[in-house]
């Protein structure tokens, strides 16, 4: 897998370092090939955390629990 450069991210306060952080932009460029799913879900998964950076596993995690939850 490559993301631009496929370097590791700074980590931000309160996360933690394992492996490396990709910023949402980045993730949503690759979203079907890693999360099987549309920009448009991932941008609702992560609606809020636009300046956060996450690992590969974290976004998958998050999206997981986006699709999963009730709708009233």
């Amino acid at each position: 897998m490559t993301l631009e450069n496929n370097e590791q991210a700074p980590v931000n306060a309160g996360q933690e370092a394992s492996g490396p952080r990709y910023t949402l932009k980045e993730l949503k460029e690759h979203a079907e090939q890693l999360f099987s799913v549309k920009e448009e879900v991932l941008a609702g998964a992560f609606f809020g955390t636009q300046d956060k950076l996450f690992t590969v596993a974290e976004a998958h995690t998050k999206i997981e629990q986006f699709m999963k939850a009730k709708v009233d």
